[in-house]
């Protein structure tokens, strides 16, 4: 249990706001009557994150961490940008695209894993913490798209809340590529 709750806790994290950043990238389009759609994106974005955390972990693959964390931003730049040039419509390559970022996401916490997961059986660990992942991020889906179907009824113009999100995307999406630029 340590393990599924440390998952859903990598996700929350408010200081790792990066993922949180990516989910409300990749969910632009979505609403609960794309509840199938929804389901196959988050659980592609976790398989490409499990995949490169087991091989980070496993030192298979060592890429330098600063490229890493350069990519994770942006990819949630180039998630925005999908849905913009798509007109925030459920587009089939979304899954393959949520599936691939996910790789480079899951690089950014292997030497993370890595040192929690010292102490037990690697594969112990491992399942029980992408499970927990993914709960999380069907946690934090679940609210986003709660939200979205709220703010549609109260406002009645789901579009200008895609561009406002959209806009908030970019711009820290942005702030956090010039950040991890290396030098």
């Amino acid at each position: 249990m340590f393990y599924f709750n440390l998952g859903i806790r990598h996700i929350t994290d408010l200081e790792g706001y990066d993922h949180m950043l990516f989910l409300l990238a990749l969910t632009l389009p979505l609403s609960f009557v794309h509840w199938k759609a929804t389901l196959k994106w988050i659980t592609a974005f976790t398989i490409g994150h499990s995949l490169s955390l087991a091989l980070a972990a496993m030192d298979v693959v060592h890429p330098p961490s600063s490229w890493v964390e350069l990519g994770i931003a942006i990819t949630i730049a180039a998630t925005g940008l999908f849905h913009l040039f798509n007109g925030f419509k459920v587009a089939y390559g979304a899954m393959w695209m949520a599936g691939i970022f996910g790789l480079i996401h899951g690089l950014g916490f292997g030497s993370y894993y890595q040192f929690i997961a010292q102490s037990d059986s690697f594969w112990w660990a491992w399942i029980p913490f992408n499970l927990g992942i993914e709960a999380g991020q069907i946690l934090v889906v679940l609210v986003l798209l709660f939200v979205y179907w709220s703010v549609e009824k109260i406002w009645r113009n789901p579009k200008g809340l895609k561009w406002m999100l959209l806009g908030v995307i970019l711009t820290l999406s942005a702030q956090m590529i010039l950040d991890r630029l290396p030098v």
